[in-house]
C-alpha cells in the first residue's frame, strides 16, 4: 500500500496577476498540515489542478512512495528513496486528511491561460512512467520544491517568493528539531541527526 510523507520548505509562494475569465483551468497550491505520525509530521503541499473543459478536479503529488521497505527512514533521510508523482480526486484527497484530522490551505495562482496550460501539461507529462519517479532529498528535493520548480519558471514575473520570518537565521537541523518538538517526537531527533550527519559526511 502507498502511504504519502510529508516534507517542509522555508517559504512560501504568492501568484500575483490576473487570470483571464474565459480560461477552463484553475490551478492551487494546497499547503496540509503536519500529521501525528512521523512521516507526516513536517506537513505536506501538493498542486490541484480543476478543469472546467474535462469537468475534472485532481490533486497532483510528488510525495508517494512504497511504505513497505524496511529501510525507509535511512534512505529517506539519506536521499536514497524513490518517490514518483501520482494523481486523485480532490473529494479523495480533502477525505483523507478530514480522516487524519488535518488541515489543508489552498493559494489559486492568478495567472492567464497560457501560464496555467503549460503547468498542466508538464504535470501530464510527468505522470508517464519514464518521467514520474525521482530520487527523494529530503532537503533539497522533495514534494514542496518540486511545486516550486514547476511554477515558479512558468509564471516567470508574476511570481514572488518570500521568505517565513520565523525561518529566517535557521540551519536545516534547527527547523527539523522545532517540527519534532512541536509534534512531541522528541525522541526521533537523535535518530534524524545521526542519519542526517551520516548523509553529509559519506560515512
Amino acid at each position: 500500500m502507498n502511504k504519502l510523507f510529508f516534507s517542509f520548505l522555508f517559504f512560501f509562494i504568492v501568484a500575483t496577476g490576473s487570470a483571464q475569465d474565459s480560461c477552463n483551468l484553475r490551478i492551487s497550491l494546497l499547503t496540509c498540515t503536519p500529521g501525528s505520525e512521523l512521516y507526516s509530521i513536517f506537513g505536506h503541499s501538493a498542486l490541484r489542478v480543476v478543469d472546467r473543459s474535462t469537468h475534472t478536479d485532481i490533486v497532483y503529488n510528488y510525495g508517494t512512495f512504497e511504505f513497505d521497505d524496511p529501510a525507509f527512514y535511512s534512505k529517506f533521510i539519506r536521499g536514497k528513496l524513490l518517490y514518483f508523482l501520482s494523481q486523485q480526486n480532490f473529494a479523495d484527497f480533502q477525505y483523507d486528511y478530514q480522516m487524519d484530522n488535518r488541515g489543508i490551505d489552498e493559494q489559486v495562482f492568478y495567472l492567464d491561460c497560457r501560464q496555467l496550460e503549460e503547468i498542466q501539461h508538464f504535470l501530464f507529462n510527468n505522470l508517464q512512467a519514464n518521467n514520474k519517479y525521482y530520487k527523494y532529498d529530503f532537503l533539497l528535493d522533495n514534494c514542496t520544491t518540486r511545486l516550486r520548480d514547476i511554477v515558479e519558471p512558468k509564471a516567470d514575473s508574476t511570481m514572488k517568493s518570500v521568505d517565513i520570518p520565523e525561518a529566517r537565521g535557521m540551519t536545516f537541523r534547527n527547523a527539523i528539531h522545532f517540527y519534532l518538538d512541536k509534534g512531541r517526537m522528541y525522541w526521533s531527533k537523535l535518530g534524524i541527526d545521526l542519519l542526517l550527519e551520516k548523509r553529509l559526511t559519506g560515512k
